[in-house]
């Protein structure tokens, strides 16, 4: 068991600071990541990069603390950055000098006590509304405390101050102050205390990243001259630097709101600033301008492409924008990743206007989600028929006369108008070769549906059953090589007929092209005379027999349908059947859609023979 003084520990802040540093600067640990980062010509792109957060937080705090004072003060209108890749020193030079006075309260210099003492600055004043990062008064000393070496140098125009500190802000010099007198300025210099976060010294990705934060400095501050290793950041506005992730942007703004939107990649992505930090986690100004967005492109899409998607579907193909000024703003933690102000306390908010709002839902956004959610349902439909294909499996068809042939490909499935005909084709086929299945009245129009919901019909089920067909898949393993369909010869036979023809060519439009797909003729008029039999399967080819035969003798019958058969002419049309394939023609698509989709107008024509042009 560990002594009380083992246990039970008293840790100063500078101790507190090195030992958690995730309280106050984010991870130490240096990880792999997608990240954007500038090419040569200045646009962002994304790249593999090695980051080490809290490396990155101790350069943001005194980049931050410059583009604060620039909102308070417009005369502060410089910021010059520069890295020595050598020593790994790091420092940031801005045309704003900090006041070189004792605090009467404290009897401390002022840049002594901003620089080191945690929960120290010019941000608690909760009357005020400031529109900074700055909240905490902790964000500059922690630099300090994770540097070697941190040195301060500041002149307000009358006096100059010198410090310089080391060992983690344990030693510290005293301050040199002199008389100066001229343009003001404050130039931080340090050196990180690189061991604290696993890093040998300054890389080249960190350099990348470090230069990023210039970009975004200078995009949140337009009238702030930026510059990193002499480079200058300049843009005409929000909307030129959004430009550079996504070419084709809306762009709005207000006052204290910049807002844009693009397309993504599939997934959520945004760039957001509050006060010019930036917040990589978002928070609720990202919530409060995206929602006003999905619940427009929502309603567009409803409306329009008859598409009801999810909020969070939406949003997966934005790519939004945000910078924001907000009054006496609360984050999430020191490390200011995402404001968690309620949108009630903004101290401004921007609705979205309809021109804006009626551009986005005519953008290229807009196509990138019909397209996902046209692939999304196909992907959907897929899914559910590997499912109900599975149920089907073990599922036995009743009524199914099966043909008992090894050789399934010599085989033949007959498809009859329901029952009545089960007997005779039961008497007369051949047994081996010869199946049939009844159907139940007029088979589905399957023109339109999904088919998830196509299988669902019972009377398909059977069908794809007794043949060996799975809708979605190829016909590869088929228990019969043709499909004979046994209907009347008049208008519900023809349906009948061109409605399983409908089903098989959409589905299968190959069993079609190989002539596997079979309508069997059924006798209009039968002609018998003693042991002779003529079977008429059209009104012209039996007036044409009236004129060379001699009528005597022969018994003439009209047929209506298959129940009007009798048992020999059954025999006939089960052995010998008169048949014609149905093939697919040209456009086959395009013929069933008209045959049998929506618009009954194509049809109406079709029929009259009217030209459809």
């Amino acid at each position: 068991m560990k002594p009380i003084e083992q246990k039970y520990r008293k840790l100063d802040d500078i101790e507190h600071c090195l030992l958690r540093p995730g309280m106050y600067i984010g991870s130490t640990k240096t990880r792999d990541d997608q990240c954007y980062t500038l090419d040569e010509s200045g646009k962002f792109i994304v790249r593999s990069i090695k980051q080490n957060p809290g490396f990155l937080k101790i350069f943001d705090e005194i980049i931050s603390n410059s583009a604060d004072e620039h909102r308070r003060n417009s005369k502060l209108n410089k910021i010059d950055i520069s890295v020595d890749v050598t020593s790994g020193r790091i420092t940031i030079r801005d045309n704003g000098g900090i006041p070189v006075v004792k605090h009467s309260e404290h009897n401390e210099w002022v840049p002594e006590m901003i620089f080191s003492n945690l929960k120290a600055g010019s941000n608690f004043d909760d009357s005020e509304d400031r529109l900074v990062a700055g909240t905490n008064g902790v964000g500059a000393t922690l630099t300090n405390i994770f540097s070697l070496e941190f040195q301060v140098n500041t002149c307000d125009g009358k006096k100059e101050f010198l410090q310089v500190f080391r060992n983690n802000m344990r030693e510290r010099q005293e301050p040199v102050i002199k008389s100066k007198k001229g343009k003001g300025f404050t130039e931080i210099s340090y050196l990180p205390d690189y061991s604290q976060f696993g890093l040998s010294g300054i890389d080249e990705d960190h350099i990348q990243m470090m230069r990023k934060r210039c970009a975004d400095l200078a995009a949140c501050n337009p009238l702030m001259k930026v510059y990193f290793n002499k480079e200058r950041f300049s843009y005409p506005s929000f909307s030129s630097y959004c430009r550079l992730y996504v070419e084709d942007v809306v762009y709005e703004g207000s006052e204290r709101w910049r807002i844009a939107v693009g397309a993504s990649l599939g997934s959520m992505q945004q760039v957001s600033f509050v006060n010019g930090v930036s917040t990589s986690d978002g928070g609720t100004h990202v919530d409060f301008v995206s929602n006003q967005i999905v619940s427009a492109v929502r309603d567009r899409l409803k409306r329009r492409h008859k598409v009801v998607l999810k909020p969070a579907e939406i949003k997966n193909h934005m790519f939004i924008f945000v910078s924001t000024d907000i009054v006496n703003s609360s984050f999430s933690s020191q490390t200011k990743e995402k404001l968690i102000t309620d949108p009630r306390d903004f101290g401004s908010k921007h609705e979205l206007s309809e021109k804006f709002l009626k551009t986005v839902c005519g953008s290229e956004m807009i196509q990138r989600i019909l397209d996902w959610a046209q692939q999304k349902k196909k992907a959907d439909e897929r899914k559910a028929l590997r499912q109900l294909n599975k149920k089907l499996d073990k599922e036995k068809v009743l009524k199914l006369i099966d043909a008992k042939g090894r050789k399934r490909d010599k085989c033949t499935l007959s498809l009859f108008e329901g029952d009545s005909a089960s007997s005779a084709f039961r008497k007369y086929r051949d047994p081996m070769t010869q199946g049939a299945f009844p159907l139940r009245g007029k088979f589905l129009n399957v023109a339109g549906m999904p088919p998830s919901k196509v299988i669902q019909n019972k009377e398909v089920q059977a069908l794809l059953n007794a043949i060996g067909l799975r809708l979605g898949e190829d016909p590869e393993k088929l228990r019969y090589g043709k499909i004979l369909i046994y209907s009347d010869a008049d208008p519900d036979g023809d349906s009948i007929a061109g409605l399983l023809t409908n089903f098989f060519g959409r589905y299968w439009p190959e069993l079609l092209e190989k002539r596997m797909l079979c309508r069997v003729m059924t006798p209009l008029v039968v002609a018998e005379k003693k042991n002779d039999r003529m079977m008429f399967y059209t009104n012209d080819e039996f007036e044409q027999w009236k004129k060379t035969e001699k009528m005597s003798g022969w018994s003439i019958s009209y047929k209506k349908g298959l129940a009007a058969l009798e048992d020999p002419e059954y025999c006939d049309i089960i052995r010998n059947p008169k048949m014609f394939a149905l093939t697919p023609g040209e456009n086959l698509r395009q013929a069933l859609d008209d045959w049998f989709g929506d618009d009954s107008s194509i049809r109406k024509q079709k029929i009259l023979g009217e030209d459809t042009e």
